[in-house]
């Protein structure tokens, strides 16, 4: 018989602490250590540190109280932060996955998604560390052209390296855990340029050069959606009008079409996003917040499109995103020194002020001030340029709106194949979160939430959970929680309601990846719990909408009774 590790014992509540789960209390949040050590001592000795063991109950309360300490109105101005702030010890931009509360299983393995926009680069966020660009075209002359090499930036690039990153980069470029990745961050691109050798606004002409060349070329690359973040010339008036029906065409041959409704806030809806088949996107302004009290309309486009359609379908985060920079341009050359001066010492950044860089950025009456002083001008100037990392900046509108749909749609079809674009637009309207301040000709049906549209593409004929309850499923007999992964040996069930001890809670596998088990009904109120998978991993439901922060950088589950 092997030898089991004695449980330890929590330092604050002195409850024991199942060997299982120490493995994941290794990386205890600084605000939540700082949380703990502010309760009463209880057993903690004095030379207590973050690494102790604490219990999760503890976790959770000190989570909790953070939670009741945050503002009730953003802190932005007063830290003076590029972005919204809900709390002192909280300032970081949110994850694009954490917005749309995405299944980290589904990432668009396998799956391939057009973009039609003004320009690209091959970004590290695409290219690092395989290549997911699997073609490029230059469709801005009479004849597209496939080419091999698109490497210089150009001031044209700008606007579609961000489309692409939000969608699919992988954060390459954002260090260790890759905070900046796209929602799927696995599937493959065909990149294709869009306008006119003028250099003059891109038309509707343009964008029907480029979109046939996606109808010709598709089953070739093998692509599933197409991502336009452009508009046309004028609403429709009348019949179908040549973009509107190269859509229709598209979605006909099994394509779905993701277009970004504008950001004029008005009634003006225009082509390729008043296609009737289309999947017209508006955007959201979330706050850098997950707390749905503070999210508000962005002021996106809407109205009707062809056939008195309603448009958009729905909404998507469409302000405060991550998004890489274009490399090798003044604005990545200036982030890239700022970001230096912001965080050298004194010696350091007195030195690079003498630079001719420095020199030429700066004025002289601004280089003569003190030391302190010029860092507070040099953090003023990252913030207006939008700066939140030496590589990436926040960007905002529906163009970016339109890619984190797109996104969620090479998750959908990852987990479901068969899916049609029909099916795929029925899903996302039927699974989106309406605003309830919000009026449903500015919103369509809500705000996109990939949990759901995927668990929903899961159970669609054709899914491996057709038939199967959405996780948790409450009953007056039990609740039984479901967890799918392929990957799996093993799965046990923790959480609050069992002491956090898995034995006991094992799942059993129903059929290849689909993992159940049913408990008796816990005590009334609300339990936190996680998914321990292979005595290596733990997650919390995607499948649940319902979670909380867990103190390592994550999330419990929520089951409320």
């Amino acid at each position: 018989m092997s030898h089991q590790p004695e449980p330890a014992a929590c330092t604050f509540c002195g409850q024991p602490i199942d060997p299982a789960i120490r493995p994941f209390q290794r990386d205890l949040e600084e605000r939540v250590a700082r949380g703990l050590v502010a309760r009463p001592r209880s057993s903690r000795g004095p030379d207590w540190q973050p690494t102790d063991p604490v219990c999760p109950a503890c976790v959770h309360e000190a989570v909790l109280q953070l939670g009741r300490e945050r503002s009730e109105t953003s802190l932005q101005h007063e830290l003076q932060t590029p972005f919204p702030v809900w709390a002192r010890d909280e300032a970081r931009i949110l994850p694009t996955p954490w917005r749309v509360h995405a299944n980290p299983r589904y990432t668009g393995r396998g799956l391939t998604a057009a973009f039609l926009d003004s320009g690209f680069y091959p970004h590290p966020d695409l290219t690092r560390p395989a290549n997911r660009i699997k073609g490029y075209v230059d469709a801005t002359g009479a004849e597209p052209v496939e080419k091999a090499s698109f490497k210089r930036p150009h001031v044209s690039s700008w606007h579609g390296l961000m489309t692409t990153g939000v969608a699919l980069g992988n954060g390459y470029m954002s260090g260790d855990g890759r905070p900046y990745r796209g929602v799927a961050s696995h599937a493959h691109a065909v990149l294709v340029k869009t306008g006119n050798q003028r250099g003059r606004r891109i038309h509707e002409k343009d964008i029907g050069r480029a979109l046939r060349w996606v109808l010709a070329h598709h089953e070739r690359y093998a692509i599933r959606v197409v991502n336009i973040s452009l508009g046309g010339d004028q609403p429709p008036s009348g019949p179908l009008g040549e973009v509107d029906e190269l859509v229709e065409q598209a979605v006909a041959r099994g394509i779905v079409v993701v277009a970004a409704a504008g950001n004029g806030g008005a009634p003006r809806i225009v082509s390729p996003a008043s296609a009737p088949s289309a999947i017209t996107v508006g955007g959201l302004d979330d706050q850098n917040s997950l707390d749905r009290r503070h999210h508000r309309m962005y002021h996106s486009n809407y109205g009707r499109g062809v056939g008195d359609t309603p448009k958009p379908e729905l909404i998507a985060p469409a302000i405060w995103l991550p998004a890489p920079m274009l490399p090798h341009t003044w604005v990545h050359n200036e982030a890239l020194f700022l970001w230096r001066l912001a965080t050298a010492p004194p010696e350091e950044l007195a030195r690079s002020l003498q630079s001719d860089y420095a020199q030429d950025r700066f004025k002289q009456s601004t280089l003569r001030r003190p030391l302190a002083e010029i860092r507070g001008v040099i953090h003023a100037r990252m913030i207006e340029q939008k700066y939140i990392h030496p590589h990436y900046q926040h960007v905002d509108g529906t163009s970016f709106a339109a890619p984190i749909v797109s996104s969620v749609v090479l998750q959908m079809l990852e987990a479901n194949s068969s899916l049609s674009p029909a099916q795929v637009k029925a899903l996302l309207v039927a699974t989106a979160d309406p605003i309830a301040s919000a009026p449903f000709e500015q919103q369509g049906h809500g705000v996109v939430n990939a949990a759901k549209a995927v668990a929903a593409a899961l159970r669609a004929p054709g899914g491996t959970l057709a038939g199967l309850p959405l996780s948790p499923a409450v009953a007056p007999w039990g609740v039984t929680f479901t967890y799918h992964d392929e990957r799996a040996h093993e799965v046990a069930l923790v959480g609050s309601f069992n002491g956090w001890r898995p034995g006991g809670y094992e799942l059993r596998q129903r059929l290849p990846g689909i993992w159940q088990v049913t408990i008796a009904p816990p005590p009334r109120g609300r339990h936190t719990y996680k998914f321990l998978v292979d005595g290596a991993r733990w997650y919390d439901d995607p499948e649940n909408a319902e979670r909380s922060a867990d103190g390592y950088g994550g999330f419990h589950s929520l089951l409320t009774l």
